[in-house]
């Protein structure tokens, strides 16, 4: 019950927009009992840790929570200026960033995709030769170093619905000369058809059924394809799966039992996503574990994913 009203609030709360005076003292409060401050400036929000501040737009603010946990995780990846004695990253806007790890430079619609490469690989490796899917590409920076693994050889096929972060993947891909990235402009969704989706051009844009927060300005009809029928149309099967959809992904690995029995293949899936009270991650083992995958989860990389293997 505690928790179905806090949902309630929290709803309420972020119906009335980042303007808002209880809006803004709920995030401050939220901030300061993790050791952050939060600042509300024109058309910004700046989230400062000792000498290191985040700078996201104020359209954003539904996501500060989740910035508060991926904070350190920003700084470790993207490369920030020095300003007044403090690191700073400034993702308020559209602009090119450098990862810190390689200099591999991106084009971002706003928030840069944190580089979890080391989640993504805990499983399974792509090899060179695999074809492997990117299954919420975003602006396509796993995309790229995917396409790296596999290389000339393989394929990445880039799923990408929203219209603003198509539009960087494709950016993107043409940067790098990444001809072994295919973008495809269709969500994975249990059904083949279309559905509502929230057009926000961030890496939380998704399906509007799933989504716990949303803007009904923003929703747009997009194109759905099932995994089997996805592989029917690309011709191939895919040997490995990387999944950020924003808790679509219990619907699609649901109608995609029986094909999943036949075709053994890899999964990386983002699974902290709650849909109808539950993290997804719970109902992704039980269905892995029912078709005789190996199947684990885990937080340790910040945020909970699931892996699974077909049994050998």
């Amino acid at each position: 019950m505690l928790g179905t009203s806090m949902q309630w609030l929290k709803t309420r709360l972020v119906k009335r927009g980042p303007d808002s005076k209880l809006v803004q003292t709920a995030l401050r409060t939220h901030a300061r009992k993790h050791g952050y401050q939060v600042a509300f400036a024109d058309g910004t929000i700046e989230i400062s840790k000792q000498a290191r501040t985040l700078i996201v737009s104020k359209s954003t603010f539904v996501q500060v929570p989740i910035l508060l946990e991926c904070f350190d995780l920003f700084f470790d990846c993207v490369e920030g200026r020095s300003e007044n004695g403090s690191l700073v990253l400034d993702f308020s806007k559209p602009a090119k960033h450098r990862y810190r790890k390689d200099g591999a430079e991106f084009y971002f619609p706003s928030l840069p995709e944190e580089d979890v490469m080391g989640a993504y690989t805990e499983g399974y490796t792509p090899q060179p030769g695999d074809v492997v899917w990117d299954a919420g590409a975003h602006a396509g920076a796993t995309s790229y170093y995917l396409a790296k693994m596999v290389g000339p050889t393989g394929k990445v096929y880039g799923f990408e619905p929203d219209a603003n972060n198509y539009s960087y993947l494709l950016k993107n891909i043409e940067l790098h000369s990444a001809q072994n990235i295919i973008p495809v402009k269709k969500a994975l969704s249990g059904t083949t058809g279309t559905a509502r989706f929230c057009m926000d051009g961030t890496m939380c844009a998704g399906i509007t059924d799933y989504l716990v927060y949303s803007e009904e300005a923003k929703f747009e009809t997009v194109p759905t394809i099932t995994f089997a029928d996805a592989c029917a149309e690309l011709g191939s099967v895919p040997r490995y799966v990387k999944m950020d959809i924003e808790g679509a992904e219990v619907a699609t690995i649901e109608s995609a039992r029986g094909f999943l029995k036949e075709h053994p293949i890899h999964f990386a899936i983002e699974s902290y996503h709650r849909v109808d009270g539950e993290f997804t991650y719970k109902p992704l083992e039980r269905i892995f574990a029912e078709i005789g995958y190996r199947v684990w989860s885990s937080d340790k990389f910040g945020q909970m994913f699931t892996w699974a293997a077909p049994k050998e």
